[in-house]
């Protein structure tokens, strides 16, 4: 079996690590973002919610008292996050924020619903500027906040040096950015010469410019997919 670098923020870290070593997989965590909650107003009850991260919904759904209130959920696993908190009302898109717009826009003209989307403080795409261009009413409401950790542990930097790591996870731009960053800040770009990237998306892809050993990306931006690529990869 493989060693596999997990850069997820830690507590998404820990999850996927389990999932990897009920497959007999050695996992190393350098989470190279931290997520931070951060003080809010809770939207006005006559605003359905949009959630597009396990992060958003962790942090934007938890002091919501109204658990009927409606959802609408990029992807399952954001669903599931908002399910756990007592939801029931919970709307579930495709993977990625752009293919929810359908339904937002559906659901916004049709039922003139207005949205308030519980992002972080850094976000790919505003879905909030797009529903507006459609003349539906939507803000942004900032629940947590991601900063980068722009180091690697002792451990991190010597199973690199030694090639002990065989495969590096990526589920974000972010994340990708940073890890290449730091590596180059160490003047050790060429640890990626032994490592096979894997990437949840072709977004996340597009960031990993570096000289890695290959760069693979999941059919679908899920970890299921994920899951099964790492499968397909070490058999």
């Amino acid at each position: 079996m493989s060693t596999i670098l997990v850069t997820r923020p830690i507590d998404e870290a820990s999850a996927t690590a389990e999932k990897l070593e009920a497959m007999g997989h050695t996992v190393i965590i350098a989470p190279m973002i931290s997520i931070d909650p951060v003080s809010f107003q809770i939207p006005k009850d006559d605003r359905s919610l949009i959630v597009t991260s396990k992060n958003g919904a962790r942090h934007g759904l938890a002091n919501i008292g109204n658990k009927a209130r409606p959802i609408f959920a990029v992807a399952e696993e954001t669903a599931a996050e908002a399910r756990n908190l007592g939801f029931t009302n919970v709307a579930v898109g495709p993977g990625t924020v752009r293919q929810l717009m359908p339904m937002l826009l559906e659901c916004g003209i049709a039922e003139k619903r207005k949205y308030a989307y519980l992002c972080g403080n850094n976000i790919s795409y505003d879905i909030s500027s797009a529903l507006k261009a459609e003349g539906i009413d939507s803000v942004n409401v900032t629940t947590y906040q991601s900063r980068p950790l722009r180091a690697f542990s002792a451990g991190v930097q010597e199973a690199m040096e030694e090639g002990e790591i065989d495969i590096a996870l990526f589920y974000s731009p972010r994340t990708a950015t940073t890890f290449e960053e730091t590596a180059a800040e160490y003047g050790r770009s060429d640890w990626l010469n032994k490592i096979d990237a894997v990437a949840l998306s072709t977004r996340v892809k597009e960031q990993l410019i570096g000289p890695w050993k290959s760069v693979r990306y999941a059919i679908m931006p899920t970890e299921k997919s994920v899951m099964a690529l790492i499968e397909d990869m070490t058999r």
